[in-house]
């Protein structure tokens, strides 16, 4: 399987290189060669910036990178002037001349991609878009990455959209099959229970919080009306946002709003063996009030009610 994984990737990086024409000597109507407009370009993205971090970001070579700015200079197109809290590094930032540069450039290129997909229809162009978006997410939240990553880069939106109901259906499947070995058992009960939710679903009293990345969503959280108190649901992250306080965050705009709708408490039922989570509703307050034995995924586990109450 594996691969068969890589050769499919390779497939795919031949596919795009032709498609994308990276494989030409220069930009479509720029006299840059790819080195040198992905330099331009983040010049104008980082400005002010260090030949260090051009490295850094670009992956490039320190030779090439050099020769490039030293082209730049030349051209009028680059500003040079000493760091003030470090001697031995200029800030690097693009002149008049070097913005004129860029903006042609930028033109162009969004031109290419304009021409690649025109005789697309809209519903392809949504695809593409999401399919990028995908690679984007994955290979640019790894490990390094993710360190970087703040709550200030996501969205969390409060409104129903097509897709939301069924995302919250697969990526139960799949995560509780990756990370627990749930059987598909699983899938279809958290898909009985979200046809539940989407029958009883009333914003003035329930509400559901999906968390989004570059329009991907990475993770929800459901309040659920039960009359007198609230029920938690589907509360679920996407790994690679874990550890950077989503949770911590949906959990604050759960509590937020079961008080504002002067509900009397709530409750929800969870298994046993996910110390972080349990560890997080006890931080708000519930308490382990039941638990019960259970083999309804296809393996055997403790069922365990949590309630809080004012």
């Amino acid at each position: 399987m594996e691969d068969v994984t890589i050769q499919e990737i390779r497939r795919f990086n031949r596919f795009y290189t032709q498609i994308i024409g990276l494989l030409d000597r220069h930009i479509i109507q720029s006299p840059f060669s790819l080195p040198e407009a992905r330099v331009l370009y983040e010049l104008h993205a980082q400005q002010p910036t260090t030949a260090s971090s051009l490295v850094e970001s670009l992956k490039m070579d320190k030779g090439l990178l050099s020769r490039i700015l030293s082209a730049f200079e030349k051209k009028k197109f680059l500003h040079k002037e000493k760091s003030v809290t470090d001697g031995r590094s200029f800030l690097l930032q693009l002149t008049p001349a070097g913005e004129q540069a860029f903006g042609n450039i930028n033109t162009a290129a969004n031109q290419q991609i304009r021409t690649l997909i025109s005789d697309k229809t809209h519903s392809e162009q949504q695809k593409i878009m999401k399919a990028m978006q995908t690679l984007q997410h994955v290979f640019g939240t790894s490990a390094t990455d993710n360190k970087k990553l703040t709550l200030d880069d996501l969205i969390i939106r409060t409104e129903l959209q097509s897709g939301d109901l069924g995302y919250m259906i697969q990526m139960h499947g799949q995560v509780y099959q990756e990370e627990y070995d749930y059987g598909i058992s699983f899938e279809s009960y958290v898909a009985g229970g979200v046809a539940e939710f989407y029958q009883m679903y009333d914003p003035a009293k329930s509400r559901i919080w999906i968390a989004e990345h570059q329009g991907l969503r990475v993770g929800f959280l459901v309040l659920l009306d039960r009359g007198e108190v609230a029920q938690l649901r589907y509360f679920l992250l996407d790994q690679h946002y874990r550890g950077i306080g989503l949770g911590k965050r949906l959990m604050e705009l759960f509590m937020e709003f079961l008080r504002a709708k002067k509900y009397s408490g709530a409750y929800l039922w969870t298994v046993d063996g996910l110390p972080a989570s349990a560890a997080l509703y006890r931080r708000h307050g519930f308490q382990l009030t039941e638990e019960r034995p259970s083999s309804a995924f296809g393996k055997p586990l403790t069922e365990q009610r949590y309630d809080l109450k004012w």
